[in-house]
């Protein structure tokens, strides 16, 4: 029979981009000309003058970091299953706090707590909420246009019942890379390849490795709007049981940043899980949308 899993519930609405990724203020482009106006407009004298480069001030690394997000989303598969579908509302409430100080000039650590609290409409059974502590260490490669490598240990607590029911305790390694290639001023596609390996969990049902690719593409319709089309693949190898699932999410959003702390968001994502059980193949549709807010100090 199948084990319900809270920690693969949502799966579709779940950040999309596995791995860490540089602060606003560290990011790529302190490393690299990035598309953020680096060159002036063309003109007529540019066969006389050459390539005009705009120059700007250093900005001050920011390496603390708080968050939180609040977003309500509607399924019609709420608990996962391939018979007796039922759609819901379930709401995610999010807040976390970081750390990223640089260690040399292209190495970077990053340390990140967040806890999330998941309710449903109808079927409260499938409620929890989700702790998650990482420790990360991200390195910008310059002989790879400045590809991001990072390596990540993770502990993951899931519980219900109001925080009253433990239900699981993961320890997991993570490791992957990330590109963006940049297009244009206006479009750009990213890459990710990862790696996640439990190294211990109190069930055995849900021992596993994954390994995930990723592509999205984005579409800067205006200077604080963008959308984003995304695709995801992930291979759970089951370790302690003869499983294996193969799970596929494309997923769109629209991200509307009034100020640089703060997105409004609507998403729409569908995802297919094959298995080799029968019981544990799914298709799942949401749609929804939510308000984050982003601090640096």
């Amino acid at each position: 029979m199948g084990q319900l899993d809270r920690s693969r519930l949502n799966e579709g609405v779940k950040d999309l981009g596995n791995g860490p990724t540089l602060g606003e203020s560290q990011d790529l482009n302190t490393l690299r000309l990035d598309e953020e106006n680096a060159f002036a407009p063309q003109s007529p004298g540019d066969s006389d003058l050459g390539t005009q480069l705009i120059l700007k001030n250093a900005q001050k690394e920011d390496w603390f970091r708080a968050y939180a997000d609040l977003s309500g989303f509607w399924t019609n598969n709420a608990a996962n299953t391939p018979i007796f579908e039922v759609e819901d509302w379930f709401w995610n409430g999010r807040i976390g706090f970081g750390y990223q100080p640089r260690i040399t000039k292209r190495l970077y650590a990053d340390f990140d707590f967040q806890q999330q609290i998941i309710r449903y409409d109808q079927f409260d059974l499938l409620n929890y909420e989700s702790m998650d502590l990482s420790a990360s260490l991200l390195y910008v490669e310059p002989r790879l246009s400045n590809a991001l490598f990072f390596a990540q240990f993770n502990y993951l607590r899931i519980t219900g019942d109001d925080f009253g029911e433990e239900l699981l305790n993961s320890f997991s390694v993570k490791a992957g890379v990330q590109k963006i290639f940049l297009i244009d001023r206006l479009n750009s596609v990213q890459i990710s390849i990862l790696g996640d390996w439990d190294v211990s969990t109190d069930l055995d049902q849900l021992f596993r490795n994954q390994y995930i690719g990723e592509l999205t593409y984005r579409f800067k319709i205006m200077r604080n709007l963008v959308f984003a089309a995304t695709y995801r693949y992930t291979y759970f190898d089951y370790r302690e049981v003869d499983r294996q699932d193969q799970l596929q999410i494309i997923g769109a959003s629209l991200t509307y940043s009034p100020k640089k702390w703060i997105d409004l968001y609507a998403t729409a994502n569908l995802s297919l899980n094959d298995s080799n059980i029968e019981f544990f193949e799914y298709e799942a549709g949401s749609v929804g949308g939510g308000l984050g807010l982003k601090l640096r100090f």
